[in-house]
């Protein structure tokens, strides 16, 4: 029977189920697939670099046999970071952090395979990863063969972050969160509710697809998929979007002809609640990569005007590309600064898309390092450019238009408080719509609200 642990689905006896199959070996004997998740760790570990673009770089590098075999020990080992370093703090009997960051992650990558994995033996679990210790930490291989053994030896006798009584500190080694997080999230939610974030904030997102519907319909998108060989689901919703589970999606003709783009529900969701208008004139202040100004671009049926700006020039010219890809001929792009808005457009916007920076607090399964970054002033110095962005996005709209103000966060000083705050200056504008998404299956974390812009 499977069940979860941590937000990944595990059997009975607490492991992940692992791809069938021999593992493809270098000719030293080392397990590539390992050697490659290893070279990944240690570079997200010492560059502070993003899991996503460092893993695809190393399987590019090292072209291992079993890619998704290697995703999960990369992801697992990160989203479960302090859980295990918990672990290692009881067999080193000192603070984990005393290590060499290559001891520390060849460690991490071992015992994650012996806590959560199914289908690999203790025994493989251990040589192969001390196999990699050998050729990349030479004399400390044997300390870590030693305390590898010793775990599998006294598992029963140690402590496990489930264990701990102290619920703050039980929340941070059990999820790997940075404490801020917990306790902005206790003060804002209570514990119950930070514990029910967490745990969803563990789970492994699906692939969802906005379906360009000016080009296919959601059903017959999910029958080509599916005559491909790609598991699809549609969501009980009237969303234009997919879950699909597979390999190499975006290798398809499918989407080659734009038929369809990677974009979580969440976000559909808040620009479909802003209700984009055949011939309606829109901007999206901080566009890029431009999937919410491409959804309003879909849903208008390529009518009207989308103003889709960025601060970054080569972000813009990948969302020109993408128009391209797409057949979107309603969207004009170009590199602005959200607080330097465009005054030949005040006035005349019907919409406005200001999805602005934030802690990103809502979307740690997909980038699970933001656990690790301790929330500054508890978001409240972001949250003044978040409030300047709002204010001269404003400027755009005609009396009778609407904005969207949204983040990807869960914190209220981001939220909530910014959208108050606003409104107290702002009389002339109205809340129509306030919702905070926590993270599910099916979406991100996500907050988006509706204002309307009155007559003076």
């Amino acid at each position: 029977m499977l069940k979860v642990r941590n937000g990944s689905a595990v059997n009975d006896k607490g492991k992940l189920n692992m791809p069938a199959g021999e593992k493809r070996k270098l000719d030293m004997g080392v397990d590539i697939d390992r050697l490659t998740a290893y070279s990944a760790l240690l570079r997200i570990e010492t560059a502070g670099a993003y899991s996503n673009v460092v893993l695809n770089g190393k399987i590019a590098k090292f072209d291992p046999g079993h890619i998704s075999f290697v995703r999960e020990l990369v992801y697992g080992v990160v989203k479960n970071k302090f859980y295990l370093d918990y672990i290692i703090s009881q067999l080193v009997k000192g603070d984990a952090s005393i290590l060499e960051p290559k001891v520390l992650v060849t460690l991490r990558l071992g015992l994650y395979q012996l806590i959560f994995m199914n289908s690999v033996p203790d025994y493989a679990a251990v040589n192969e990863t001390v196999g990699i210790a050998k050729g990349k930490t030479g004399k400390e291989a044997g300390l870590i063969n030693r305390l590898l053994r010793t775990f599998i030896r006294k598992r029963n006798e140690l402590s496990f972050p489930e264990n701990i009584r102290k619920r703050g500190k039980r929340l941070v080694n059990m999820y790997s969160v940075n404490a801020s997080v917990v306790e902005l999230w206790k003060e804002q939610f209570g514990y119950d509710k930070t514990e029910e974030i967490l745990k969803n904030s563990n789970l492994t997102p699906p692939l969802t697809l906005r379906v360009n519907e000016m080009k296919i319909s959601k059903h017959e998108l999910k029958k080509a998929l599916e005559s491909q060989g790609f598991a699809v689901d549609e969501p009980g919703n009237d969303l234009p979007v997919l879950n699909v589970k597979g390999r190499n999606v975006l290798d398809t003709y499918e989407y080659g002809r734009g038929f369809f783009s990677v974009q979580d529900a969440a976000s559909v969701i808040a620009v479909k609640a802003l209700c984009p208008s055949e011939n309606d004139n829109i901007v999206d202040v901080c566009a890029a990569p431009g999937g919410k100004s491409f959804c309003a671009a879909e849903m208008m049926r390529g009518t009207g005007k989308i103003f889709a700006f960025d601060f970054y020039s080569k972000k813009v010219l990948n969302m020109e590309k993408e128009c391209e890809r797409l057949g979107l001929k309603n969207v004009e792009t170009a590199q602005r600064d959200a607080v330097c808005p465009d005054s030949g457009l005040f006035g005349r916007m019907d919409k406005v898309i200001c999805d602005v920076p934030c802690t990103g607090l809502g979307v740690f399964r997909r980038k699970p390092e933001i656990k690790y970054k301790p929330v500054v002033g508890s978001g409240r110095e972001l949250a003044q450019k978040q409030y300047e962005i709002l204010e001269k996005s404003s400027l755009y709209l005609r009396n009778g238009g609407k904005i969207m103000y949204s983040t990807c966060t869960i914190n209220e000083i981001e939220n909530r408080d910014v959208v108050r705050k606003f409104l107290r200056n702002n009389g002339n504008f109205t809340l129509d719509e306030e919702v905070q998404l926590l993270p599910h299956f099916d979406h991100d974390g996500f907050f988006y609200c509706i204002l309307t812009k009155h007559f003076v």
